[in-house]
């Protein structure tokens, strides 16, 4: 290590400065590069051909390597917002139902509270969600209720890996299978996750940058111009971890001068529990709009695992998404790229029907989702069945793997190839 870094000052740039490139050529299931290239597949710096991915995936064009959105996907981005904790779809999307009341005798809202849907008489929106109703009467919201695995699980780990896996739990994340696809190393923002870790983005050989807050993205306490004198390439480990300091060069460099941020700060940096969506939403419109090479943007923010003092902190909760939704699509219309933007929400599971002694919910079973964007056909999808509960859950209706067709044929990627098989049990993207 160079005695211009300590070990605490490493540690520090660690936390902001999550590894923006896997070192996946170098574990058994991987072969080494040649020594004239990088040693990660799709390098352009030596005269061995990427090694294609085992997925299959081939997305049209290829990124530009030095940055330059636009060239990938037809020029389309994707935003997946992560409500880590399990939403309680019900509170979401109140049914019209008298069991509603009858299963929730403190936690339901009141009807008079509920917003109306136009040309939905079965549900509503709970009131936090009120900024979202512009996209409902343009067309462009699109509502999956009944969002879950057939088979459920409770337990948030295996209920997460199996959305980031598309239930294929010894897969690379199923973005990250793109992201092995593409026919050259993307740029070190292409697929960026804000908030926390994102291995719905992570795959066999390329990974995102992970940026947990914008305030710890920096450099601490030193001067990285040494990190880029130590040059980059070769097979060999040191030759990846070269290679991987190159990047992060790159991307806390680019972030910094995105964001307008300052390069040094002696502040240890807050963890993901004080990330919001809104907060995130924020960076994804500078990163996009800053034509910094981001494509695939994961915002996650935690706090629904509501099993207590639900009403109040849902709505808190709600509001957040809400409202950093709305701000981002504007944003996206001021930069014109409303056309080329989807947005959707995920949730590892939905909470129980009935709620709880605790003034909340538990771990249930079918979710809900949004998906946005000038691209979708709007409406609801799915039900809500109250009276044909799953063990006392919402019963799945609709399969994750519909969500992830929808936003792979959005991208212009081969669904199946990514997935094994197509889901087309949520078809909302216009035609």
């Amino acid at each position: 290590m160079s005695p211009l870094i300590g070990r605490r000052q490493f540690l520090r740039l660690g936390a902001g400065a999550v590894v923006v490139v896997g070192l996946g050529a170098c574990d058994s299931n991987s072969t080494a590069r040649s020594p004239g290239s990088s040693g990660l597949p799709g390098s352009t710096g030596g005269t061995e051909p990427p090694t294609p991915s085992t997925t299959g995936a081939a997305p049209p064009g290829g990124p530009a390597p030095g940055g330059g959105a636009g060239t990938t996907f037809g020029g389309r981005r994707l935003v997946i917002v992560q409500m880590n904790g399990g939403n309680d779809v019900l509170n979401t999307l109140p049914p019209a139902d008298g069991r509603y009341h009858d299963l929730r005798p403190t936690l339901a809202l009141a009807d008079h509270d509920v917003v109306a849907l136009s040309g939905v008489t079965d549900m509503g929106l709970h009131p936090a969600l009120g900024p979202l109703l512009p996209y409902w009467g343009a067309g462009q919201l699109a509502i999956a209720r009944g969002i879950g695995f057939e088979v459920p699980n409770r337990s948030h780990f295996v209920s997460m890996d199996r959305w980031w896996r598309a239930d294929q739990l010894t897969q690379p994340g199923w973005l990250g299978r793109v992201l092995d696809g593409l026919p050259a190393e993307p740029s070190p923002l292409f697929a960026t996750a804000l908030g926390s870790g994102a291995p719905v983005l992570a795959g066999a050989h390329v990974q995102p940058t992970v940026i947990t807050t914008a305030d710890s993205f920096k450099w601490v306490d030193f001067d990285p111009t040494w990190l880029a004198a130590m040059g980059e390439g070769g097979s060999d480990l040191a030759g990846l971890a070269r290679h991987a300091f190159q990047r992060t060069i790159t991307a806390v460099n680019a972030f910094a001068e995105i964001t307008d941020s300052k390069a040094t700060t002696d502040d240890l940096p807050s963890r993901e529990g004080d990330a919001t969506i809104t907060a995130g939403l924020a960076v994804a419109a500078q990163l996009l709009l800053a034509d910094a090479g981001t494509q695939i943007v994961v915002v996650s923010a935690s706090g629904f695992d509501t099993h207590s003092n639900q009403l109040t902190e849902h709505a808190d909760l709600l509001a957040d998404l809400a409202g950093g939704v709305a701000a981002f699509m504007q944003a996206m219309e001021a930069g014109g790229l409303a056309d080329d933007v989807l947005l959707v929400t995920t949730s590892e599971f939905g909470r129980r029907a009935a709620e709880n002694g605790s003034g909340g919910s538990d771990h249930g079973a079918g979710g809900g989702s949004f998906v946005i964007g000038h691209g979708v056909q709007g409406g609801a999808y799915g039900q809500i069945d109250l009276a044909d509960l799953l063990d006392g859950d919402v019963r799945p209706v609709i399969a994750p793997q519909a969500l992830f067709t929808t936003c792979l044929d959005w991208l212009g990627v081969d669904a199946a190839s990514v997935l094994g098989e197509r889901d087309d049990g949520l078809a909302c993207l216009r035609r």
